[in-house]
């Protein structure tokens, strides 16, 4: 027996055994159900179902005392829809995380005074009594329906002062209610407003030395003081416009991020999705200076994710600029409308097909140069809802040597694949992704084996192309489901295979790849005979 174990005192009765036994028992089980409108349909759902961590309640006092507040410490509305209401206020006393955004399913009230995590909608009747009983909620997820704080409301979140992170959507404020709640909570270190109107002024904003995140969802109009916090936050180090519309009249991101380089010195990362940059017409309005501006404003800019309509020269430089610190960078290109199209810098309009090819052209040279500058630079994703990559084009991605030997997820997306025509099945093969130790992953759940070679195969084992094609006639369509066989690097072509093969192969912490939205899986004998980069 160890020496930690006191003698005579059985194992099973030590708290810390009890705990980790509760800990690792499920108590949520997904059953099917018929579908409502199709009876004929399953449907999986998951259900509040704690029938072995209850059975363990009942082995003795100690066992109960002890599993209780383990059995009992999330509260999920939708989950424990079927479990009866007077159950559960009998046993709120335990719950430590709330979560009811719809309010569904009871009606409380609940007894809870150790609430750390708080998520309810404005719907509620007992939101502002649980926010009350419990100060010292640390996360707060609350939603409105889209009308003023009442004073109760108001009251209760300015009274929570050991907020950590705060999240706030569909509400219309007054005055100065945000800088007040804010200011009220000292310790805020993580900020999400959406959706919140009204929000005319910052007066008496005091500086929020804790506060290290901020993300913005959709900014009214009258909201465009949110854009001020900046200068109110010098710890911030990340920064994200999630579902944001700004107005182009009314948009000023040169000065966000002139604010940004002034009063962040620490911002690491910038995030902005393609509706922050969408106009009313929907396609994306903001130009390549004004993403070069904001990939400028953080000094130490780690992490770097945006939707954009093209990679621009000025946003490459600006990011090229980084090369010691830009470890992500994560680009969604959506193109333009036509009637979108802007001039080319000389005051002669583009027509679509021109600029078009030239921004395809842009995209391939931009990438190929922070490939082969940022040297640190460990994520690369590049994706894109159509195919934008001309398989020419996409050669230009091997000009230069990439700096970025460190790399460990890469993905390069869509690259247009030639036509049938185009593939000469006499050809062989001379190279496969299974030669260098990787293979097509096969999707969630399938039982497909994986086929590793950790060494290259011998050249008389190698199937030729009029093999493959023999084997699969609708070669064309095949490229393009979304799951396919190792057949599709093939499809690109022996001259981009050619070249894509050796430099993976310089990749040796590559962990995860991606082509078309295909991905490559590496074997582990392949990653034990590279080994790590030192």
């Amino acid at each position: 027996m160890p020496d930690f174990i006191v003698p005579g005192l059985n194992p099973l009765e030590i708290p810390e055994i009890i705990a980790m036994v509760g800990q690792t028992i499920p108590v949520c089980h997904r059953v099917l159900h018929c579908d409502f409108f199709n009876p004929m349909i399953a449907l999986p759902t998951t259900v509040f179902a704690p029938r072995d961590l209850l059975a363990c309640t009942a082995v003795s006092r100690t066992w109960r005392r002890i599993l209780l507040p383990i059995l009992w410490r999330t509260y999920d509305g939708a989950l424990m829809r079927y479990v009866p209401a007077s159950v559960l206020r009998a046993n709120s006393i335990y719950f430590r995380t709330f979560r009811d955004q719809f309010g569904y399913y009871h009606c409380g009230p609940f007894l809870t005074t150790v609430l750390s995590k708080l998520t309810v909608s404005q719907q509620h009747d007992w939101a502002v009594p649980l926010m009350l009983s419990n100060p010292a909620l640390r996360h707060l997820t609350w939603t409105g329906l889209g009308k003023p704080f009442l004073n109760l409301e108001y009251s209760a979140l300015a009274g929570l002062a050991n907020l950590r992170d705060l999240c706030l959507s569909n509400w219309n404020l007054s005055g100065r209610q945000l800088a007040v709640i804010l200011c009220a909570s000292p310790r805020l270190r993580r900020l999400s407003l959406s959706c919140v109107d009204g929000a005319l002024n910052l007066d008496g904003m005091l500086i929020l030395f804790a506060l290290e995140e901020i993300s913005l969802g959709y900014i009214p109009a009258k909201s465009q003081c949110l854009l001020d916090l900046v200068q109110f936050c010098p710890s911030l180090q990340r920064i994200s416009f999630l579902g944001t519309w700004v107005p182009e009249q009314e948009r000023d991101l040169l000065s966000l991020s002139s604010r940004m380089r002034s009063s962040c010195p620490d911002l690491i990362s910038i995030h902005l999705s393609a509706a922050y940059c969408f106009g009313t017409d929907g396609f994306n309005t903001l130009e390549d200076f004004e993403y070069a501006a904001l990939a400028q404003s953080a000094q130490h800019l780690s992490n770097f994710a945006a939707e954009i309509s093209h990679l621009g020269y000025m946003l490459t430089d600006s990011l090229i600029d980084r090369f010691e610190s830009l470890v992500t960078i994560e680009l969604g290109i959506r193109r333009r409308r036509q009637h979108q199209y802007p001039h080319d810098g000389g005051g002669r309009r583009l027509g679509v097909d021109d600029q078009r090819d030239e921004d395809l052209f842009m995209d391939v040279v931009n990438t190929a140069r922070i490939l082969s500058s940022c040297s640190r630079l460990r994520v690369f994703r590049l994706s894109s809802a159509e195919n934008l990559i001309d398989m020419d084009a996409a050669l230009e991605l091997f000009a230069t040597p990439w700096a970025c030997l460190g790399l460990e997820v890469l993905s390069l997306g869509q690259i247009s694949l030639p036509p049938t025509t185009h593939l000469d099945c006499r050809a062989p093969v001379s190279s496969s992704f299974g030669e260098y130790g990787w293979f097509v992953q096969p999707p969630p759940g399938s039982t497909e084996s994986k086929t590793v070679v950790s060494k290259p195969a011998p050249s008389s084992s190698t199937p030729s192309a009029q093999a493959l094609c023999a084997s699969n006639p609708n070669a064309d369509a095949a490229m393009r489901t979304s799951h396919q066989t190792k057949v599709d690097l093939w499809a690109f072509g022996s001259e981009f295979k050619r070249k894509l093969l050796p430099q993976v192969s310089l990749l040796t912490v590559l962990r995860e790849l991606c082509l078309n939205q295909v991905k490559y899986a590496r074997s582990s004998a392949s990653f034990a005979e590279t080994g790590p980069l030192v």
